[in-house]
Parts: structure tokens; C-alpha cells; sequence
């Protein structure tokens, strides 16, 4: 049984940890040290996949995790949590996306990425991400569970909100757009970590700076927001610190008495 933490600090990616060049900045690094110092557990949560980060994990030596939008939860190696989509769902989307839409898409699961073909929208997004595009398998999901989709695509996702009711549909980059099943969110997954590891008396707080981190906002004791993030998100923060590109993590840490 692993020990309680004396709280757990969950972190988004992009635009929050991450500076405007994708990069994790050294007042970043110093604080999550500290906070691990400190019996303060650190964990990333993100739309992205672990297989995604699993070097910036090694490099900031968080080993949690609430990935694809809380799809998945891994906690120091344990996998606590999935949400895998349906596989006649995704069936459905494929078909749907290929045939009316022409939108690729790609498949997630926590060890592996699929695209359902090499297009121009797969190498614009994942050059993007600076990420090479991961290999073509547009049958995965017959094989492997699946958690969470793309659709590779710059608009066009209205479309898909009535014809696919038990999936929800949010955009995270200009050029791709998260699906998973409705319900599911970051703070899905924060609670279904919370209850599993019976940590629902841990003190938890949360950055982010976009709208996939809302519910994480509603489920944390302490939101804070990025001084970039969007003002839907400000209004919901109990604290709005710094930019992700002017120490707004450390900052916080520090004033919050984390680190």
C-alpha cells in the first residue's frame, strides 16, 4: 500500500509546465524536487498520452500521471484507472469520419499511438507537437482498447456532437481535436484516483490554462490558473499566478507553502 502524501499537486502540459517553446523551465524543475522533498506527490495531467511524455517523466522524475484527459491514471507505476471507448463506437466514428467527413484520425491507449493514415493533417499536427507521426494502423482499435481519439483536423467538429452522443469532443490544438467517452475529463480521472487510493482526505491542487482543464478545477481543493490561461478558466481559479513562461509555477508553489 503506498503512503498517503501530504497533498498531490497535478500539473497540465501545455501552456502550464510547459513555456511557449515546449519546454519545462528550470524554476519548474527546482519546484517539483522540492515538492517531492517535501512527501508532496507531483503528477502530470494531460490530453496527451504516457507514452507521449514518458521522457519528460524521467526528466522531472514524476513517475504519475492523469493522462488523455483522465482516460488513464497511472500512480508511481500502478495503473489505477482506464476508460476505453467502445470498440463498435469506434467503428462507427471511423466510418463516419472517412466517409462524410474526410478527417483522419488517430487511436490512444497508454503505450501506443496509432494514425488511421499518413496525411497532410497528421504531419501538420504532430510537427506541431514536434513529434514524429506515429505508425498507420487503421485496425488497432479491433486489437488494442482504446481510450482516446483524434480527429485530425482544423474545424469541422460541430458535425460530430449529434451524431455521436456518448462521446465528448474537445479541442486542444488549433489541429486536432480530443474525443473520448462523455463524462470522462481530468477530474473524472482525479477522482477515480482519489477514491481508489483512498486519498480523498489529501489536500490537491491543480494548474492548468485551458478549457480541458475545468472539471479538473471543479474537483481539486485549490485550482490555480496560468496568467495565459483563458478567462473561463481565471473565474474558476482560487489563485491566479504568473505566466507559464514567468516562473508561474514555482511562484505559486511557493506562495501556496508547497515548496
Amino acid at each position: 500500500m503506498n503512503e498517503k502524501p501530504e497533498a498531490i499537486v497535478f500539473f497540465d502540459l501545455d501552456g502550464t509546465l510547459f513555456n511557449s517553446q515546449i519546454d519545462i523551465l528550470p524554476s519548474s524543475i527546482e519546484a517539483i524536487k522540492k515538492l517531492k522533498q517535501n512527501n508532496i506527490t507531483p503528477m502530470i495531467a494531460t490530453g496527451r498520452t504516457p507514452c507521449e511524455v514518458i521522457n519528460l517523466m524521467k526528466r522531472t522524475q514524476i513517475d504519475s500521471i492523469v493522462g488523455m484527459n483522465g482516460q488513464v491514471v497511472l500512480y508511481k507505476g500502478e495503473k489505477v484507472f482506464t476508460n476505453d471507448i467502445d470498440k463498435e463506437v469506434i467503428a462507427r466514428i471511423y466510418q463516419y469520419s472517412k466517409q462524410k467527413m474526410n478527417i483522419p484520425l488517430s487511436f490512444y491507449n497508454d503505450e501506443l499511438m496509432r494514425v488511421s493514415a499518413h496525411s497532410q493533417p497528421a504531419e501538420k499536427f504532430y510537427h506541431y507537437l514536434k513529434q514524429p507521426v506515429p505508425p498507420v494502423d487503421d485496425q488497432i482499435y479491433l486489437k488494442e482498447p482504446i481510450q482516446m481519439l483524434l480527429l485530425l483536423c482544423e474545424e469541422g467538429e460541430l458535425h460530430y456532437r449529434d451524431v455521436f452522443p456518448e462521446l465528448t469532443f474537445i479541442r486542444n490544438t488549433p489541429y486536432c481535436v480530443d474525443v473520448f467517452n462523455h463524462g470522462g475529463s481530468k477530474g473524472y480521472g482525479i477522482a477515480q484516483l482519489l477514491q481508489t487510493k483512498g486519498f480523498s482526505d489529501v489536500p490537491t491542487y491543480a494548474f492548468g490554462d485551458g478549457m480541458n482543464d475545468f472539471e479538473m478545477f471543479l474537483t481539486v481543493d485549490h485550482p490555480i490558473a496560468m496568467g495565459n490561461a483563458v478567462d473561463t478558466l481565471k473565474g474558476k481559479a482560487e489563485y491566479i499566478t504568473d505566466t507559464n513562461n514567468n516562473d508561474g509555477i514555482a511562484k505559486a508553489l511557493q506562495k501556496f507553502g508547497l515548496i
